[in-house]
C-alpha cells in the first residue's frame, strides 16, 4: 500500500520516514534484554563456581578429613575457569582483505562521504576501507574494552560493487550504510558479536581442559567414572550456553531486520525510492560476473599472466552473460514507468522463504515494499561511480594485483586489450551463439544416455531439413526449462520444510495453494519439467542425427570425427557427475557421523569406508583419462598438447586411513576441485569442437562442397563409469534421535536437551551448596556446642 508520493528527496524527510517503528523499538528492547540476560546468567554461573570453590576451600582448611572437600574445590575451580577462559579469545572484527584509504589520498571520495553522512545526520566514518567484495558494510574495532566504551564505526566499500553500479545507486547504498551509522542500536550488534565469540569458543572449541579430562579417563580405570562425571557437567554447561545464545541470536536477528528496513528509509529520504531497489537488483549479476572474473584472473595467474584490471573483465562478462542468457534483466534494471511509478515492482515474492526467525536481513521484495510505501520520486545519476576516486585506473590496477598477492616469480603483465580480447573469445564461443537459442547453456547434453551411440538417431539426409534444426520457438522451451527448474527447486524446499510460506499458503501461478496440495503441485511441476527435457533431448537427437547423415555423405572421416567428439563429451559428463556424486556421498557420511561433535571408532571406520569409495572413483577417472586419445584440434582447444594425461596430471593421493583422516579430508577436497575443473574444461572443449565441426559439415552440405579430410578422431576407453540421472548414491538426510538430541535439532530434541542439561547443572550447584553447609569445620562445631552449654548453665 502506498501512503503518499513525494517528488524530491530531502534530508528533512529522514525525520519523517526513518522514525523507529513500534516493531523496531520492541525488537531493540527484546534484543537488549536477551543479551543482558545471557551475560548475567553466564557470569553468574561462572562466579558461583569460583565462589563455591572459595567457600569449600575455606571450610577444608579447618576440617579434619579435607581430601573430599579439596577435590570439590578443584572441580569448581575447573568449571569456573572453563567458562571464563573464553573471554581471552575475543578477537578484532576487522575483515580480511581490506585496504585503508585516507582523505589525503581520496579527497573526492571523502567529500562525498562527509556530505552524505551530514545529510543523514550520522557520524562520519572513523576509517574507510576498500575491498574486493561485492559489498558495502559498517564494522567496528571489537575488543572487550568496547563492551564498556563506544567504538567508532568503520566503512567498507567494495570496488566490484562500485564497478557494477552507477553513481546514483551507489549513493543510495552508502546512504543506507550511514543510516546504520546513526542507529544507536548498532551497539547491540557489537555486544552480540563479542558474546558470540565467547559462546562460540566455549561450545565449539576443544582445548586443554578437554584434553585434561581425556587424559584422566585414560590413566586409571578408577578415574574414568570421575572424569566422565566432569565431562557430563562440561557438556551440560556447553549445552545451556549454546541454547541460551540461540535465543539471543533470534532476538538479534529480529532487531537486525528492523534496522535494515530503517536504514533503507534513510536511503529513500536522500536518494528516492528507486535507487536502492535498483542497486539490490543489480547485486546478483554483479556477484555472478565478479566470481567469473575472479576465476579467469586466477586461471591466468596459474599460467604466469597478470590481469591488469579485473573490474574491466567483470564489466565485459556482465554484458556477455546477459546476451548468453538472453535475459534483459541480467545486470540491468527495467525503466521506471512514467505512469504510476509507485506501483512498479522489480522483485517478486518467492514461493517460500527460509524460517524468518534466523534471517538477519529482510527479503528483497519486503525491502522494496518498505521503500515504496512512502514513494519518493527522484532521478538516478547515471554517471560512473569511479568518478569518486582520484586516478581510478591506477587504483583498479593496484587492487587487481592484490587479488593474487605477491607470487614468485612475479607474473608477466598482459596489456588490458589483449586480456579483454581473450575474455571476449571465451564468451563468444560457438555454444553461446544466439542461433542455438541457449539450448547448450546450463544443461547436460549426454548425461541421460547409457552410451554415446544413444546420442543420435537416423534422420532423412535432406539438406533442407537442417535449416529447421534451431527454430525460434526453441527459445521458449529453454526459458520454460529454467522457469520450471526454479519452480521445482522452490517447491521441493517447501515440501521438505527447508522453507515456509508466510501465511501458510503459496501463491503458485496466480492461484493460492495450500500446504497439503504442495506434493501434488511438485509432482505436476516435475512432470512438466520432464516433458520439456524430453523435447529438448529429442531435439538434440535430431541435430546429432542430421549432422551425422551429412558427414556420412561428405566422407573424409567426418562421421567418425563427430562420433569421437560425442564419445568424449559423454565420458566427461559422466566422469564429472560420478566424481561429484561420490564426493557428495562421502561428505554426507562425514557430516552425519560428526554431527554429534564426538566420533567413535565405528563411525571412523564408516567415514574411512566412504572416503575410500571416493578415492576409488578418483583413481578410476585418472586411470581411464590416461587412455583417452584426443584429436589434435581438441587438444589445441584444451591447451593440452600431450592429451588428457597432461590435463589431469598424476593421481598421488593415498587411500584414507583412520590415522590420516584429519589431513586426508581437506586434501581430497582439493583433488576433487581440480578434477572437476579439468573435466569441465574437457566437456566444454568437446562440446565447442563438436558444434564447430557440425557447423562446418552443415556449411559444406548446403554449398555442395567437399571439406578437407577430418583429423584422426578422438577415442575413449572401452569401459568407464557412468552415472545416469536417478542412479546417484543414497544420502542420509535425517539424523537419529540421539544425534538430534545432542545437537538440539528440532523443538522436541532441543527441549529435551535443555531439560537434561539444566537438571545436571542444577544438581551440581545444589550438591556444592549442600556439601558446603553440611560439612562445617570441626572447631566451629565445638565452639557452638560450648556456647549452647553456657547458655543452659546461665539459665
Amino acid at each position: 500500500m502506498i501512503d503518499t508520493i513525494t517528488k524530491q528527496p530531502t534530508a528533512g524527510l529522514i525525520g519523517q520516514l526513518a522514525q523507529p517503528s513500534a516493531a523496531y523499538k520492541r525488537s531493540a528492547r527484546l534484543a537488549v534484554a536477551g543479551l543482558l540476560g545471557f551475560v548475567l546468567g553466564y557470569f553468574t554461573l561462572a562466579a558461583f563456581f569460583l565462589w563455591n570453590a572459595w567457600r569449600l576451600g575455606h571450610t577444608a582448611l579447618h576440617a579434619d578429613d579435607a581430601g573430599r572437600l579439596w577435590l570439590l574445590v578443584g572441580c569448581n575451580v575447573f568449571f569456573g575457569l572453563f567458562m571464563l577462559k573464553s573471554l581471552f579469545f575475543v578477537r578484532q572484527a576487522m575483515p580480511a582483505g581490506l585496504t585503508e584509504v585516507t582523505a589525503k589520498e581520496m579527497p573526492r571520495l571523502f567529500a562525498f562521504l562527509h556530505e552524505l553522512a551530514d545529510a543523514a545526520g550520522a557520524p562520519r566514518a572513523h576509517r574507510v576501507f576498500l575491498s574486493n567484495r561485492v559489498n558495502a558494510a559498517v564494522f567496528y574495532d571489537i575488543s572487550l574494552l568496547n563492551l564498556l566504551l563506544p567504538s567508532r564505526k568503520n566503512l567498507e566499500i567494495g570496488l566490484p560493487l562500485v564497478n557494477a553500479l552507477p553513481l546514483g545507486e551507489l549513493r543510495a547504498v552508502l546512504a543506507h550504510e550511514f543510516g546504520h551509522f546513526a542507529q544507536r542500536s548498532m551497539a547491540v550488534g557489537r555486544w552480540v558479536y563479542v558474546a558470540q565469540q565467547v559462546a562460540g569458543h566455549l561450545v565449539a572449541q576443544r582445548d586443554k581442559f578437554d584434553s585434561l579430562l581425556d587424559w584422566m579417563a585414560r590413566i586409571d580405570v578408577r578415574l574414568r567414572i570421575f572424569a566422565w562425571v566432569l565431562q557430563l557437567v562440561v557438556w551440560s554447561i556447553r549445552s545451556l550456553v549454546e541454547m541460551a545464545f540461540r535465543v539471543v541470536l533470534l532476538m538479534q536477528s529480529a532487531l537486525s531486520r528492523e534496522m535494515e528496513l530503517q536504514a533503507d528509509l534513510v536511503a529513500v529520504a536522500l536518494t528516492g525510492s528507486d535507487a536502492l531497489v535498483h542497486a539490490l537488483h543489480r547485486l546478483h549479476a554483479a556477484d555472478d560476473a565478479w566470481q567469473r572474473a575472479l576465476q579467469f584472473a586466477h586461471n591466468e595467474a596459474a599460467q604466469g599472466c597478470a590481469v591488469a584490471d579485473v573490474y574491466a573483465v567483470q564489466s565485459l562478462i556482465t554484458r556477455r552473460m546477459a546476451a548468453i542468457l538472453d535475459d534483459d534483466a541480467y545486470g540491468r534494471v527495467p525503466p521506471v514507468p512514467a505512469e504510476a511509478p509507485a506501483r512498479h515492482r522489480v522483485f517478486r515474492e518467492q514461493l517460500g522463504h527460509p524460517p524468518r526467525m534466523w534471517q538477519s536481513h529482510p527479503l528483497n521484495h519486503e525491502r522494496e515494499e518498505n521503500a515504496k510505501r512512502h514513494y519518493v520520486a527522484a532521478a538516478i545519476d547515471g554517471a560512473s561511480a569511479w568518478s569518486l576516486f582520484e586516478q581510478p585506473a591506477v587504483l583498479r590496477e593496484r587492487m587487481s594485483a592484490a587479488l593474487v598477492g605477491h607470487p614468485q616469480p612475479p607474473l608477466a603483465p598482459v596489456p588490458l586489450p589483449d586480456t579483454l580480447q581473450k575474455v571476449a573469445r571465451l564468451y563468444r564461443r560457438e555454444q553461446f551463439n544466439r542461433r542455438y537459442c541457449g539450448i547448450y547453456f546450463g544443461r547436460d547434453i549426454a548425461r541421460h544416455a547409457a552410451c554415446a551411440a544413444d546420442l543420435r538417431q537416423p534422420v532423412p539426409a535432406d539438406v533442407a531439413y537442417g535449416a529447421t534444426l534451431y527454430p525460434a520457438t526453441l527459445r521458449d522451451d529453454v526459458r520454460q526449462l529454467r522457469a520450471l527448474r526454479e519452480e521445482r527447486e522452490q517447491l521441493q524446499a517447501l515440501v521438505v520444510g527447508r522453507t515456509t510460506a508466510r501465511d501458510g499458503r503459496v501463491r503458485l501461478r496466480g492461484e493460492n495453494c495450500a500446504r497439503r496440495e504442495l506434493p501434488a503441485a511438485l509432482a505436476r511441476t516435475t512432470r512438466e519439467l520432464e516433458e520439456v527435457e524430453e523435447r529438448l533431448r529429442a531435439h538434440d537427437l535430431r541435430c546429432r542425427g542430421w549432422h551425422q547423415a551429412m558427414a556420412r555423405q561428405l566422407g573424409g572421416g567426418w562421421q567418425e570425427y563427430l562420433d569421437g567428439l560425442l564419445a568424449v563429451l559423454h565420458y566427461a559428463e559422466h566422469a564429472a557427475a560420478d566424481v561429484a556424486d561420490a564426493h557428495g556421498a562421502a561428505m554426507n557420511v562425514v557430516a552425519v557421523e560428526t554431527a554429534a561433535r564426538r566420533i567413535g571408532s565405528d563411525a571412523i571406520l564408516r567415514v574411512v569406508t566412504s572416503a575410500n569409495g571416493l578415492h576409488r572413483v578418483l583413481e578410476l577417472v585418472y586411470r581411464t583419462a590416461s587412455h583417452l586419445a584426443l584429436d589434435a584440434r581438441l587438444c589445441r582447444r584444451l591447451g593440452a598438447e600431450e592429451g588428457c594425461r597432461e590435463l589431469l596430471g598424476e593421481f598421488l593421493l593415498p587411500p584414507a586411513q583412520p590415522d590420516n583422516l584429519g589431513s586426508w579430508l581437506p586434501a581430497v577436497g582439493h583433488w576433487v576441485e581440480h578434477t572437476l575443473n579439468r573435466l569441465s574444461a574437457l566437456r566444454s572443449a568437446a562440446l565447442e569442437q563438436l558444434l564447430v565441426a557440425e557447423a562446418l559439415v552443415a556449411r559444406h552440405a548446403r554449398r555442395g562442397t567437399v571439406p578437407q579430410p577430418a583429423p584422426a578422431p578422438t577415442t575413449v576407453p572401452a569401459g568407464y563409469a557412468t552415472l545416469p540421472p536417478g542412479a546417484e548414491r543414497p544420502r542420509r538426510d535425517k539424523l537419529d534421535l540421539w544425534t538430534r538430541f545432542l545437537r538440539a535439532d528440532g523443538w522436541l530434541p532441543g527441549g529435551a536437551r535443555l531439560l537434561v542439561a539444566a537438571s545436571i547443572v542444577a544438581v551440581t550447584l545444589f550438591a556444592g551448596l549442600e556439601q558446603g553447609t553440611s560439612t562445617a569445620p570441626q572447631g566451629n562445631r565445638t565452639d557452638a556446642l560450648n556456647a549452647a552449654g553456657s547458655v543452659v548453665l546461665v539459665k
